[in-house]
C-alpha cells in the first residue's frame, strides 16, 4: 500500500513538473502536497527523492527542496544525448527504409507544408516529439524506446516552460528539417541520415540557447 502511494505521488508530481504547472525554483512543501493528495508525509518524501534522482527535483541546503531550475547547460546535454540516441536509431530505420508508420508521417508533413507555403500560415503537427518517437521505434529495439522515452520527459518540460517562445519561423524550419531526416531514411540514404539529424539537433540547440541564455563558466 505505501508503495502504490509513493507511486501516485511521484506520477502526480512527475506529470506537473513536465507540464510546467509547477514551475522551476518553486519551494516544495512537503505537508502541502501531502494534504493535497489525501497521503502521509512519508511517500511525498519517497517521492521527491525519486524525483530529485531523476533531475526534478533540486535540495538546496539551509532553505530545503524545490522544483529544479532549468539550466543551459542542462539544456544542451539533454539534446546532445538525443542526438546521440536518435542518430543510431535513424541509421538503423534507413537500413530497413524505414517502416509504414514513418511512410505515413512523411505524407502528413507534406501536406502540412504545402499547406504553410499556399496560406503563409505554421502551426504545430501533432505533438512536437511525435516523429522522433517513431523514429526510434522504427529501430525496433524496446530498451532503446524506453530510454528515449524518459529523455523526452526532461526536454518535454523544457519545451512547456519556454515553447511559446518559439518563432514561426523556427517551427517552419522544425518541419522542413524532420521532413529532411524522413526522406533520407526512407530513401534508405545512411550518410544523409547523419547530415539531417545533426543538423537539425545544432539547428534545435542553437534556438533552445538563444532562448535559455548561454551557460556561465
Amino acid at each position: 500500500m505505501a508503495t502504490n502511494k509513493k507511486v501516485k505521488v511521484y506520477e502526480s508530481l512527475r506529470q506537473r513538473i513536465i507540464d510546467g504547472q509547477l514551475r522551476p525554483g518553486l519551494p516544495i512543501n512537503e505537508a502541502d502536497f501531502a494534504r493535497e493528495l489525501s497521503v502521509s508525509k512519508t511517500p511525498v518524501r519517497e517521492a521527491l527523492r525519486q524525483l530529485e534522482r531523476d533531475g526534478f527535483v533540486e535540495n538546496v541546503p539551509g532553505r530545503g527542496s524545490a522544483i529544479s531550475h532549468i539550466r543551459p547547460q542542462d539544456s544542451r546535454e539533454v539534446l546532445e544525448v538525443r542526438e546521440i540516441l536518435e542518430l543510431g536509431a535513424a541509421k538503423r530505420a534507413a537500413w530497413q527504409h524505414g517502416n509504414d508508420e514513418l511512410h505515413l508521417k512523411r505524407e502528413n508533413l507534406r501536406k502540412l507544408l504545402a499547406e504553410e507555403a499556399s496560406q503563409e500560415s505554421v502551426r504545430e503537427w501533432g505533438s512536437w516529439e511525435d516523429v522522433h518517437v517513431s523514429i526510434v521505434k522504427a529501430a525496433g529495439n524496446q530498451t532503446l524506446l524506453e530510454m528515449y522515452r524518459r529523455l523526452l520527459d526532461r526536454n518535454l518540460r523544457i519545451y512547456n516552460c519556454i515553447g511559446d517562445r518559439f518563432t514561426l519561423r523556427r517551427l517552419h524550419e522544425i518541419h522542413t528539417e524532420h521532413a529532411a531526416v524522413l526522406d533520407a531514411i526512407l530513401e534508405g540514404n545512411v550518410e544523409g541520415v547523419e547530415q539531417a539529424v545533426q543538423d537539425h539537433f545544432r539547428n534545435a540547440g542553437k534556438a533552445l540557447m538563444g532562448i535559455v541564455g548561454p551557460e556561465r563558466q
